[in-house]
């Protein structure tokens, strides 16, 4: 049975058309490019963990949203926050800003505006080094934070291989 983490946009519609039937047990989590960009344009917002690293002794977790702002353009933001080791497993969007700087602002950081999904996605690639194609749904963010949990905690940029 193949695995239904798919990186072809064509295979993976076909793949997912294929789980809606009862045909696996898994859910297909990351989004092709293709995809991500039509969540956009649907008004919907995506979402990435790029990576853990540590400074000072303290534990901190990069994640990144793009979204319509429905105005015409779409936001790449940058959140950096303080890892909450402890047995709650809070999700990840609810920690508390790593920096100082960031409090007032959520904890996230604008990165920049694109005119397109594409453009978003190509933006958030080249300023926060995203994969184009590692991008989930909001609220999958959870479930990506929970995978690094389980696999140790690794410092350096994710990948849920």
């Amino acid at each position: 049975m193949p695995d239904p983490l798919i990186v072809s946009g064509a295979h993976q519609l076909q793949e997912a058309r294929r789980f809606a039937l009862g045909g696996y047990r898994r859910v297909v989590r990351h989004l092709t490019r293709d995809f991500a960009a039509g969540a956009l344009r649907r008004g919907k917002e995506i979402e990435q963990f790029l990576e853990a690293f540590e400074e000072d002794g303290r534990r901190g977790l990069k994640h990144a949203a793009i979204w319509d702002n429905r105005s015409g353009c779409f936001v790449v933001r940058l959140w950096i926050v303080e890892e909450n080791p402890g047995p709650t497993f809070l999700p990840i969007d609810e920690f508390l800003a790593f920096y100082d700087v960031d409090d007032e602002q959520e904890g996230g950081r604008h990165v920049g505006t694109a005119d397109s999904p594409g453009g978003a996605i190509e933006l958030a690639a080249q300023k926060l080094g995203a994969h184009p194609e590692r991008w989930v749904n909001q609220g999958v963010l959870f479930d990506e934070y929970y995978d690094y949990v389980k696999q140790g905690r690794p410092l350096g940029r994710w990948s849920h291989e």
